[in-house]
């Protein structure tokens, strides 16, 4: 099993704004890899367009995403935009 982590704060930022920069760390993913493990230690902020970008390319990658370092506030955001799309 070929698996990375990348730690959001350190590749993007703390503060998680920006759906093209979750759009271009996805397509930077070496497509040998089968897991990767989105670390979300020192995430501050994560804007709404940000999470559902980021939604959107999990549900689309080619590989397992899982996710550690979860602050509340960010899985709570997950956790509506989840709902309102149904998945």
């Amino acid at each position: 099993m070929n698996e990375i982590e990348i730690l959001l704060e350190k590749e993007i930022d703390s503060d998680l704004g920006s759906r093209n920069k979750i759009e271009e760390l996805y397509k930077n993913i070496d497509s040998n890899v089968s897991k990767v493990v989105m670390n979300f230690k020192g995430v501050e902020f994560m804007g709404r367009s940000f999470a559902q970008e980021y939604l959107n390319q999990k549900h689309s990658a080619s590989f397992e995403v899982v996710e550690v370092n979860v602050p509340d506030d960010v899985q709570k955001l997950f956790n509506v935009i989840l709902k309102l799309n149904g998945l």
